[in-house]
């Protein structure tokens, strides 16, 4: 599985108001995405769908 880039999650992080970044935040990140994509991909296949919507994801994170 890819994993976003380093840099990006820091900008991210920056761009939302951090002063700083800790090296092991785009490590932390990548894990929760990729299991956030994992529990929405089972949502998907339990309503019988191949197509991974917002809605999917939703039911796996709470959205603010």
């Amino acid at each position: 599985m890819a994993d976003l880039p380093k840099a990006t999650i820091k900008r991210v992080f920056k761009d939302a108001g951090a002063e700083r970044v800790s090296g092991d935040v785009p490590d932390a990140v990548n894990k929760i995405v990729k299991e956030m994509a994992r529990g929405a991909i089972r949502s998907c296949a339990a309503s019988g769908r191949k197509t991974v919507s917002a809605d999917d994801l939703r039911l796996v994170v709470v959205v603010q």
